[in-house]
């Protein structure tokens, strides 16, 4: 019975070791998605913060560059304006004279440059003349107004008049005024602050945050709130030690340079503010809420982990599965040598179980593949129908030239596998790329590509990285191929590498068709979807340039089974 004994030991033996080895297997893989999904937040919260003050810089920046051309118009046309008034005086004009001219360019300049360009009207030869006809009453003097005494004040330069309550229209009206050559007389040019005021409610990032305008004093001259036109945070008492006013003088602290960018808590929440100099005499100024500006990057966080977890689930369901046949076979192996089948019995027993076992570890590799890919289409809206569309292309492709023995050297059975396998990855690197560039509804900027432009880098390092440990090296192999080279061009003007014709390995050309012909014919937020003539023109024009003119003319060969898949597609739809 010793003999027995120790059976029973070495099977109880073999259980723990089995039992460790499933513990591992699931402590390893949730601990390696746990880093996974930190490291990828990490990085996103990171790059939305560069990417954050880069965007909004440009934000501010184009607003105001808007608003200064605006307000030169205003000046140009008063410097114009001064020029002529100041020769028809030296010219001895009558008040009546100026007078008609004066009204005959203010219609002139609201028809033909800017209906905020309200009037021009001063004090010449020591009497008030108005370009719109208006009389002042009894009580008005024109000398103690602050478009005259402010351009009193402008030593004979052009003076950007603070924002004020025009009586003949009790709106707010800025002004652009000149003394003459006489010292005495002064040119005024009103103008609107609607435009201004269209500006102001414009500024924003990537929809988030709000903007408004002040000028050297403090005054808010144009904001998105109509309630805050008029106020002034430096100023009015019930502004004092507001948020506001901090914010404010924090802007004008800032004498050395026409910008500026800080953070700072507004009414209770963290925010970014940037600022920009107009004329060296407004501020435009962006306030964004951080929690705004992150809140997408929450979301997908919360996106990722689910997607984890239901990955975690799968591994952990056939690892089980591998456990327990395991424990099986050990059981099986016990009554075989109770039963005392013959050694053929036992051999073919224990193949079966490994073959299974392996059967289901690829089985399990792939779905971590396809968890993956998943958790592309998490991040990007576009990618979803992208990924299954191109695996179909790739999978016709790659059969066509198995059934007619093209690249027999390559292409076999197992690699029409790893291919389709490996597809899906081919933009695994985008989820290291910025939400706030790769959803972007529109074109990107060149700075913005020159980022996108790394996923295929990236990708083929990911690749690496997450299935390096596994004992399929030919789908290591083909999965960072594909996923590092599918946008090399075939004459060598493509990225990351810039390799040319055969250099490029088979299945990143292979997928570089794939993927372009499904971008061609998809709809995306900056296009329309392209006729399948049409993108099958661009592939054969471009067959020797971007694609390897043999897999275009393989492409062209299975255009009806294509057809036929995208008809499919339809009727699903």
């Amino acid at each position: 019975m010793k003999w027995k004994k120790e059976e029973e030991e070495e099977k109880e033996k073999k259980s723990r070791n089995y039992r460790r080895q499933y513990i591992m297997t699931l402590a390893i893989t949730l601990l390696a998605l746990t880093i996974i999904v930190g490291y990828t937040f990490g990085s996103f919260y990171q790059l939305t913060r560069q990417d954050a003050r880069t965007l909004g810089e440009n934000a501010v920046g184009r607003e105001a560059a808007q608003m200064n051309n605006f307000l030169l118009k205003g000046t140009d046309v008063t410097q114009v304006t001064e020029m002529t008034v100041s020769y028809l005086m030296k010219q001895g004009a009558t008040a009546e004279e100026l007078e008609a001219f004066l009204k005959q360019q203010s219609n002139d300049y609201q028809k033909n440059i800017s209906s905020d360009f309200t009037g021009i009207y001063g004090w010449f030869n020591g009497q008030y003349i108005d370009g719109s006809g208006w009389v002042p009453p009894d009580d008005y003097k024109p000398k103690e107004r602050p478009w005259y005494t402010q351009a009193q004040q402008g030593n004979g330069d052009l003076v950007m008049v603070s924002p004020y309550l025009d009586t003949k229209t009790n709106t707010i009206l800025f002004s652009v005024a000149k003394v003459l050559y006489d010292g005495d007389s002064v040119i005024s040019f009103d103008i609107s602050m609607d435009e201004v005021q269209t500006i102001a409610e414009s500024i924003r990032l990537n929809g988030n945050g709000y903007g408004f305008v002040v000028d050297d004093q403090g005054m808010v001259v144009a904001h998105h709130d109509e309630w805050e036109k008029g106020k002034n945070y430096l100023k009015d008492k019930e502004q004092e030690g507001s948020d506001m006013q901090k914010l404010i003088q924090q802007v004008y602290r800032n004498k050395s340079d026409d910008k500026s960018f800080f953070e700072m808590e507004v009414d209770g929440e963290e925010c970014v503010v940037f600022s920009r100099k107009v004329q060296k005499k407004w501020n435009v100024i962006l306030i964004v809420n951080y929690a705004d500006l992150y809140e997408k990057i929450e979301n997908n966080l919360f996106r990722n982990i689910i997607v984890s977890l239901l990955i975690f689930i799968v591994v952990a369901y056939f690892c089980t599965n591998s456990y327990r046949n395991r424990l099986r076979a050990i059981h099986y192996a016990g009554r075989l040598e109770e039963t005392q089948l013959t050694l053929e019995d036992r051999v073919k027993e224990q193949t079966k179980e490994i073959r299974e076992q392996s059967e289901q570890l690829v089985q399990m590799q792939e779905n971590v593949i396809d968890g993956m890919a998943t958790l592309i289409e998490g991040r990007d809206t576009d990618t979803g129908q992208h990924v299954r569309n191109t695996k179909r292309y790739v999978a016709m492709i790659v059969k066509y030239m198995y059934d007619h023995r093209m690249h027999t050297d390559e292409i076999d059975f197992d690699y029409m596998t790893h291919i389709c396998n490996a597809a899906p990855l081919h933009d695994v690197g985008k989820i290291m790329i910025s939400d706030m560039i790769l959803n972007k509804p529109g074109r990107l900027t060149p700075e913005e590509f020159a980022v996108m432009q790394t996923h295929s880098e990236l990708g083929g390092d990911i690749m690496k990285d997450v299935l390096g440990d596994s004992t399929n090296r030919d789908l290591i192999r083909m999965s960072s191929d594909i996923a590092h080279y599918h946008h090399e061009k075939w004459d060598g003007s493509g990225y990351p590498d810039g390799l040319a014709g055969d250099e490029i390995p088979l299945c990143a050309r292979i997928m570089a068709v794939a993927d372009v012909f499904d971008a061609l014919i998809s709809k995306r937020v900056y296009k329309d979807a392209m006729s399948i003539e049409e993108a099958y023109r661009i592939l054969q024009e471009d067959a020797g340039t971007h694609f390897d003119p043999e897999l275009i003319q393989v492409f062209v060969a299975i255009r009806g089974e294509v057809e036929s898949y995208l008809k499919e597609l339809e009727k699903e739809d």
